[in-house]
């Protein structure tokens, strides 16, 4: 799943803030839908969006040594 995040880093004044341009201010956050971890890279299966561990656990192993 993806949550966003306020990371705001506190502009100068002079600067000033542009909220809703601001690379800082809506941060997509990207969470494993199975073991809460925040990850970069996720995979959709069943529906849900997975981090490789969790990934690995889901989908059923064919091959057994």
């Amino acid at each position: 799943m993806v949550r966003y995040e306020n990371q705001c880093v506190g502009c100068p004044k002079e600067l000033g803030c542009t909220k809703p341009n601001c690379r800082y201010w809506n941060v997509p956050i990207w969470v494993c839908d199975s073991c809460g971890e925040e990850d970069t890279d996720l995979w959709e299966y069943e529906g849900k969006d997975l981090c490789k561990d969790c990934l690995l656990e889901a989908v059923p192993k064919i091959h057994h040594e």
